[in-house]
């Protein structure tokens, strides 16, 4: 047995203000210091990183620095790391991250204990979010499916050199972003176990002001892509077509294709938005059917049908619909019978851009039991710059249900396929439309009826119904309550 078990490997580019945290959860691991050995690798630092690295090293034997010219991206450093380390396990942090006081200690547990080649210890993010899908419970000899490790793609794992040595395994060098992901797929592939440590926080995963964090960076899309290539080529070589393919497949249709244009996407500059398109379009055609997509939302859906098509107007007036808060009302009046009232909401979303397979729907929805009522809708019309959804309310035509006393919310109801996502139809602004307000009167059968609209805390739009002794007990109910001030 080697005489390190684990050999830490940290990148480190200018992390002077996080160092001694992340080097502190190092040596004061329980497995003890002697059982490890940090090779940090200097990569280029001008803040004085590279200086304090070597004060710890003066103080502890176990860590070593190696010192280089700026690679650019942690890739480089990282392999460096791997051919000058000796323990019989790696893990690989960075330097503004660090460990749980127990992590190495469980995590090689776990190795030894399952014979794992690659174990994944859970991971918390501090103000910035971690997978979750992975760490749901803990896995003793599971693989790339029974884990699903496929959606933890950082590098924060622990891993058997030996088994990065049969396999030749190295990261991208020179990307700034998923470089880990060559790597990583295949050492899940060729691991003859995977284990997952779920009940214990092994690695905190920071985000630091003023530290620029390579994920929130727009990579260049032809470097990045080309590298999402490869990784899909290894799954589609190790894996037979089907839904076991399809499962994986999903990760990458999500994460590195379809969110890549959502929010962000109409900021970029229009070069690297045509670029962006292009190249995740290819990766569509080559890797995922569309039968993998039908997990998504229905905007997701939506997103890969326009992207297959190379849609960017259409897919940045998407991008443009998320941001708006979805959908506000602009316009709302009773009509003059006082049980109708008409409703109009604008999006951002084009209306040239609505792809047919996208239908949607208001949806009455009661407070309480969550009882729903679909509303008939016109078709949603509009102007070049504005998708627009209009209809009518008729409260005493849409059901027995909606005429009994209580408080419904109005939703916009989106379909795609047979999957659907609801949008809360909220006021924009402090106040209720004008021809929308006050109580309105009418008689269902020879029962009177009172009906209004309000809005509850967060500015979305509620039909309130009740009839006369509905009423009556509300103003007892508000009597009783002053008087026991």
């Amino acid at each position: 047995m080697p005489e390190k078990w684990v050999s830490v490997i940290i990148p480190v580019y200018n992390a002077v203000d996080f160092l001694d945290e992340c080097l502190e959860s190092v040596v004061n691991q329980t497995i003890g210091i002697d059982r490890i050995e940090v090779v940090a690798v200097n990569d280029g630092s001008t803040d004085g990183s590279g200086e304090l690295l070597d004060s710890w090293a003066a103080r502890h034997p176990q860590i070593r620095v190696l010192h280089q010219e700026n690679s650019g991206a942690p890739g480089g450093p990282r392999n460096r790391a791997i051919d000058a380390a000796t323990g019989e396990f790696l893990f690989f942090a960075d330097p503004d991250d660090y460990l749980g006081t127990e992590a190495l200690e469980r995590l090689v547990g776990a190795a030894r204990r399952d014979e794992s080649d690659v174990v994944l210890g859970r991971i918390r993010g501090v103000g910035r979010t971690a997978a979750a899908g992975p760490f749901k419970q803990n896995v003793e000899r599971g693989d790339i499916y029974s884990t699903k490790a496929v959606w933890s793609l950082t590098a924060h794992k622990l891993f058997r050199r030996s088994l990065v040595a049969e396999h030749g395994l190295r990261f991208a060098e020179g990307v700034r972003l998923a470089e880990e992901q060559i790597f990583i797929v295949p050492a899940y592939f060729a691991a003859r176990a995977i284990s997952v440590v779920a009940d214990y926080d092994c690695y905190y995963l920071m985000m630091r002001d003023g530290f620029p964090h390579l994920t929130q960076q727009g990579p260049d899309p032809e470097v990045f892509y080309a590298g999402i290539r490869k990784v899909l080529e290894t799954v589609v070589e190790k894996t037979e077509p089907g839904a076991r393919r399809n499962s994986l497949l999903l990760r990458w249709g999500q994460v590195e294709i379809l969110g890549k244009f959502g929010r962000n996407f109409p900021r970029w500059p229009e070069d690297q938005q045509k670029a962006y398109v292009r190249l995740a379009s290819e990766l569509l055609e080559d890797f995922i059917p569309e039968e993998v997509l039908t997990p998504l939302s229905p905007l997701d859906q939506t997103r890969g049908q326009l992207l297959r098509g190379g849609q960017l107007d259409e897919l940045i007036a998407l991008a443009r619909f998320e941001q708006s808060d979805w959908a506000d009302i602009t316009e709302m009046a009773w009509l003059p019978d006082n049980r109708r009232f008409t409703t109009t909401l604008r999006t951002r979303l084009r209306a040239t851009s609505r792809p047919g397979k996208l239908e949607h729907h208001f949806v009455l929805q009661r407070v309480g039991d969550g009882h729903e009522v679909v509303v008939p809708t016109t078709n949603p019309g509009g102007d070049e710059s504005a998708l627009t959804f209009r209809t009518v309310f008729d409260v005493a035509h849409l059901g027995t249900e909606v005429r009994r006393p209580g408080a419904w919310k109005i939703l916009l109801r989106l379909s795609y396929g047979e999957r659907s996502e609801d949008f809360p139809v909220r006021f924009p602004g402090t106040k209720i439309p004008a021809g929308a307000g006050g109580r309105r009167r009418f008689v269902s059968g020879l029962r009177p009826m009172l009906v209004w609209l309000s809005r509850d805390p967060e500015s979305q739009a509620e039909l309130i119904v009740t009839n006369w002794r509905g009423l009556a007990g509300m103003v007892k109910r508000k009597v009783r309550k002053r008087l026991s001030r």
